[in-house]
């Protein structure tokens, strides 16, 4: 155990993670990893003499019917110790609903925004549990999700005033920490069961490689994740110097606009890796936020610079770029122009509907959303409309993702192809019950910075068809019908 308690005690003092630190809250769920880390954390302050603050804080989720006893172990614990401890109350599933996201990215939300305010005011640290085999789990799930090379780094030993000593070690580790303190812990359930990702690769992947591959394979996954990091950190210093240049800081408009100089071809031969990089961050200096920037928005800008002036690229957050004689300006669309694009309506012609009728294909074409089996992305395609007279009962008409078949005389008022608007609903299903298209989207885990590229087939009613995501239960073809009008996205 002691040669155990030694690498994280190593561990610490490499990472400088409580250089200066007046307070550590440590994160105490009761659990194996948070009971351990809070345990090495008391020993490692009083062995090295530490004037150091340590206290616990629990958050009860309001979930799990045992998480009252949950507390009660986490607060007996720390009074056995002589530790302070701090317990809080949230409704996590209430949070979720109303943020619009996951119970779990809501608690964890809510978690830090307590250990932050119990921090508030001191020199302090937010000490957390995760260790090797959670780092492993987060690579994993990282990759087959898609990610960069920051993500395939894993998580960081600190971040921020967050640290995380128990990164150096395996669960198993953890545990025989435990076993040699002679120190019970609570178990979760939900922890158990493979229904969701994590918890399936945590009991099922990992397992299976370490067992049929490599024996080493949680430590492996972290070393290369280590390393990673080390290479990350190299590339970014270098962007930095390269954004220092090219997006200069009086050319700057944090909120709505950002210069990137091109410097004649200085910028287009700089090395792919690095040119993205800055790239990403001109993107991020007017979102001020990771989330919901793709390989595809960053790819857009890049290809504008070997593009002819006045060529342009709608990206993520309503922002669009545009290509100067020397330089790409990244901004916000105007009132006038986001209007354009989100209300966007596009209503058939006269002379188009005229054509329709006649029973003429109409094509228009778009920049649309087009999930591609899980890949997201934005394409041009062509709106192909076509209108079938004398409705036939055993004719196959068009139904798939991408193209749907309505009956036409039941569309109410104006055919309109456009993007999305605030208010927008859709309904779903036979009863008539209309839902927000935004929960829809949610729902559908269409990313946020791709809903504004959704396409949108619409009546003077709702929506028909958000294209790619879900058809509306309006304008179905029943055996009324007449008319069908069949669109398809090619």
């Amino acid at each position: 155990m002691n040669e155990i308690i030694d690498k994280i005690y190593r561990y610490i003092e490499q990472n400088n993670m409580l250089a200066d630190c007046e307070r550590v809250v440590v994160g105490l769920s009761g659990g194996a990893d948070s009971v351990c880390l809070l345990m090495v954390l008391k020993g490692y302050i009083e062995r090295r003499h530490l004037q150091t603050e340590l206290c616990a804080v629990h958050v009860n989720h309001g979930i799990r019917q045992e998480a009252g006893d949950d507390e009660e172990f986490a607060r007996a614990l720390c009074e056995r110790i002589g530790v302070e401890f701090m317990a809080y109350h949230i409704d996590a599933a209430g949070l979720a609903k109303q943020l619009g996201m996951s119970v779990e990215e809501a608690g964890r939300k809510e978690r830090y925004r307590i250990f932050n305010e119990v921090c508030k005011g001191r020199n302090a640290r937010i000490a957390v549990a995760h260790h090797m085999n959670d780092q492993a789990e987060t690579v994993l799930m990282n990759l087959s999700r898609g990610t960069s090379l920051k993500g395939i780094g894993g998580i960081r030993p600190v971040r921020d005033n967050i640290i995380r000593p128990l990164l150096s070690v395996t669960r198993a580790e953890v545990e025989e920490v435990l076993k040699d303190f002679n120190q019970p812990y609570v178990t979760d359930a939900t922890n158990l069961c493979n229904d969701y990702t994590r918890n399936c690769l945590r009991n099922v992947v990992i397992p299976y490689m370490t067992e049929k591959v490599n024996a080493h394979t949680v430590e492996n996954i972290a070393d290369a994740a280590e390393e990673l990091q080390k290479n990350f950190d190299f590339i970014e210093a270098e962007a930095n110097k390269a954004y220092e240049k090219h997006v200069p800081e009086e050319t700057t408009d944090k909120r709505d606009t950002v210069v990137l100089r091109l410097c004649g071809t200085e910028f287009a031969v700089l090395h792919e890796v690095i040119r993205k990089r800055v790239i990403y961050r001109a993107v991020y200096a007017l979102t001020q936020t990771a989330k919901d920037i793709y390989k595809v928005h960053v790819n857009a800008v890049d290809e504008l610079v070997a593009k002819p002036v006045g060529s342009s690229a709608d990206i993520c957050y309503g922002l669009r770029a545009v290509k100067g004689y020397d330089d790409i300006i990244i901004s916000r669309k105007n009132m006038d122009a986001a209007s354009e694009n989100l209300s966007g309506i596009r209503g058939l012609t006269e002379a188009e509907l005229e054509r329709l009728k006649s029973g003429e294909a109409v094509t228009i074409t778009q920049n649309i959303y087009y999930d591609d089996n899980g890949a997201p992305e934005l394409k041009q395609v062509r709106v192909k409309l076509q209108l079938h007279s004398n409705y036939e009962k055993n004719r196959n008409y068009a139904n798939s993702c991408y193209a749907k078949s309505f009956d036409y005389d039941k569309i109410q008022g104006k055919l309109c192809i456009r993007h999305r608007t605030d208010g927008d609903r859709i309904v779903v299903n036979r009863a008539g019950t209309w839902r927000k298209l935004k929960k829809e989207f949610i729902d559908r885990k269409v990313p946020s910075g791709m809903r504004d590229n959704v396409l949108i087939i619409s009546d003077d009613s709702g929506v028909l068809w958000a294209v790619g995501v879900r058809r509306s239960e309006c304008a179905l073809i029943d055996d009324e019908t007449k008319n069908v009008l069949e669109i398809t996205i090619q």
